[in-house]
């Protein structure tokens, strides 16, 4: 009904949606699992509960329950990005709770709260943290990925194992280690072996990590029969499981492989008798397996758009599933049944069970349901060529209000999102955030730039020495795209958060005239800075992302740092920053407010006490989107009257 709005430039439009709203009664859905018993385990994270992670369950008759009691908070810290942090079955939950990075256990029947499981402190005065932990198929044996840190020195990733048949607080035994990391250790399904994934500095999982596999009794490895399954310096096993009957499957992906060829993809491989055979040849790259007695679910992602599929073992085909769903995350199997977070294109996430027929039931969602489909916008994809002769890709999401409408001939403005990582991807689908800002008028183009995974080994590590100059460059080339397309102005903002920060302020710094300003969301000013200061995981990341390491390469970290290029910087800038990161810690965005404010640069700063990588409380996250917001509105407004030049290409 056009006769009925305003008509009104793109940056008058009101929002359909406050920053307030964005984040009532929303939560965040994590770590799907089972217990073979036909109920559904998850974790919640509660913005509205300054960042709590709480345990939830789903029983077999379908009723839901909350299991974590306050203040507990299911959240591991172990390589600070953590992962799976509890596990349930045998009666019991055990989890890692987030304040004290201790082992919990509780009985599922609620006869008493949880007690802790590990001490304080080891024996040698390290803080213990641990992730996926598992119960041995009797329930005996609890086995971890675990982390030991004193604060001083590297700390030591292993695997370990606790005896549950005892009484009261123990300190795990190590079982495993020698290995720089370590995660997702495993028991076969009779108990009498354990395999894991590990891998050495200065490689990242996703560049090379080794499968092994040992003989466990009594709470000890064999170790001197260790098998190496697969795995090398030049080889990468995204995820596995156990077989019913003992064999281990797995993804795996091969540097330096052809581009159109399967092995340039995960795919799936199964180790039987000590030799590998390989199951499916995809040219679509497969993440996350889901394994039952019977069959064997996976994310298939094509052109980065990830999607399920269940896998033939004898014809190594895949049947794909049809959902509702623009994007999902790592499926479970429960009964006859696939379990996943799904986003649909126009309304929150849902924790969802899908039948065998297609049909979907919602166990959960997100956020309510209260916006009007005609404040929503849908993502399109886009895939646009890059100047050296590649193909990128993206999602663009135009603006959308139906109390507005733009004068006739009138493009949007554009604000562009940086995902994180590098190593990471964007996925599609609905989000409050994306409509807050597209009902206010701006399009937002969602950037997979070269570096993404969900696209082939060949296309994640291109960005290999070439971080700071390859994603900018797709970054100016997908917008040269969109505006040759007639999809939005001439008028461009820019956000991203952690890696994406660093983006940001590169751009802002190398593209001067590009855009009107940009936000840094716990983002990288300095390189050497942060190879100075960040955590194990990450901290030697860096070397094959710029070339080498700072001992060599170190012209090439100072060159690459925003923060020695301000002379070039036009745009305003605003930044944000929790007080409590560890792994891009605040001295980083600091060290660049101190010296925009040095230079009278136009800039805001803001440090949110208590927050780490990521903002997780509902004040912060809402007081960073109307800051952000208003600041972009601030700036665009007054060029309202003035034209912002559009630079294709660089004279560097």
């Amino acid at each position: 009904m056009s006769h009925n709005r305003v008509i009104a430039p793109y940056n008058q439009w009101e929002p359909a949606i406050s920053a307030d709203e964005v984040f009532r009664t929303s939560v965040n859905f994590m770590f799907l699992s089972t217990d073979g018993r036909g109920s559904l385990y998850w974790v919640e994270l509660r913005p509205a509960e300054k960042g709590r992670c709480v345990l939830m369950m789903r029983t077999p008759a379908g009723a839901v329950r909350e299991l974590l009691p306050p203040p507990f908070s299911a959240r591991s810290r172990v390589m600070e990005y953590g992962g799976k942090p509890y596990v349930a079955g045998h009666g019991r939950i055990v989890f890692s709770n987030f304040v004290d990075q201790r082992l919990y256990v509780m009985p599922l029947n609620e006869t008493c709260g949880p007690r802790p499981l590990t001490p304080e402190r080891s024996a040698d005065d390290r803080l213990l943290k641990f992730m996926q932990p598992e119960f041995s198929p009797d329930g005996r044996w609890l086995l971890a990925a675990c982390e030991l840190e004193n604060g001083s020195e590297e700390p030591q990733n292993a695997v370990c194992v606790l005896d549950l048949e005892l009484e009261g607080i123990q300190e795990p035994v190590i079982i495993a280690s020698g290995a720089d990391f370590y995660r997702s250790p495993m028991f076969a399904p009779d108990g009498r072996s354990v395999a894991w994934l590990e891998w050495n500095h200065p490689y990242m999982p996703w560049d090379s990590t080794v499968l092994k596999v040992a003989p466990f009794h009594e709470g000890r490895l064999e170790n001197g029969a260790v098998q190496h399954v697969a795995g090398s310096n030049s080889v990468a096993i995204n995820d596995f499981v156990f077989s019913p009957t003992g064999d281990l499957r797995f993804l795996m992906d091969i540097k330096g492989s052809a581009p159109d060829s399967a092995e340039n993809f995960f795919n799936l491989y199964e180790w039987h008798a000590g030799a590998v055979r390989q199951i499916t040849a995809e040219t679509r790259e497969i993440s996350m397996l889901a394994q039952s007695d019977s069959r064997l679910a996976v994310m298939l992602h094509d052109r980065g758009l990830p999607g399920l599929a269940t896998v033939n073992l004898e014809t190594g085909t895949l049947n794909e599933i049809k959902t509702p769903f623009a994007a999902v995350t790592r499926p479970v199997l429960l009964a006859d049944s696939i379990v996943t977070i799904g986003t649909p294109p126009d309304s929150p996430t849902q924790l969802a069970l899908i039948n065998p027929v297609g049909a979907v039931e919602v166990v959960r969602q997100a956020a309510e349901a209260d916006m009007h489909a005609d404040d929503v916008s849908s993502a399109r994809l886009i895939s646009f060529p890059t100047e050296d002769g590649d193909t990128c890709y993206g999602y663009y999401y135009a603006p959308k209000n139906r109390r507005y409408q733009a004068p006739e001939g009138e493009l949007p403005p554009v604000r562009v999102l940086v995902h994180g990582g590098p190593t990471g991807m964007t996925r599609p689908g609905f989000s409050r955030e994306n409509a807050f800002w597209t009902s206010q008028g701006y399009a937002i183009f969602d950037v997979n730039y070269r570096g993404s995974t969900g696209f082939g080994r060949a296309y994640r590590d291109a960005l290999l020495g070439q971080w700071g100059v390859l994603e900018i460059n797709d970054v100016r080339d997908g917008l040269k795209y969109l505006r040759e397309q007639g999809l939005i102005g001439d008028k461009a903002v820019v956000s991203g958060g952690s890696a994406g920060g660093y983006t940001v302020q590169r751009l802002l710094t190398f593209f001067p005239d590009m855009f009107a300003a940009g936000a840094s969301h716990f983002g990288i000013g300095n390189l050497v800075t942060l190879q100075n200061l960040t955590h194990k995981f990450e901290s030697r990341y860096l070397e094959g992302l710029l070339g080498g390491p700072m001992t060599t390469h170190r012209a090439v970290f100072e060159e690459r740092s925003p923060i020695n290029h301000l002379d070039q910087l036009k745009s305003p800038m605003i930044i944000f920053q929790g007080s409590e990161d560890k792994v891009v810690p605040p001295e980083n965005s600091r060290e660049m407010a101190m010296i925009l404010a040095r230079k009278q640069i136009m800039h805001e700063y803001h440090e949110y006490k208590g927050e780490a990588h990521g903002f997780r409380q509902k004040e912060n996250l809402v007081d960073s989107l109307n800051r952000e917001a208003g600041f972009f509105r601030k700036v665009l407004q007054s060029l309202s009257s003035k034209t912002v030049e559009f630079l294709a290409g660089s004279d560097r």
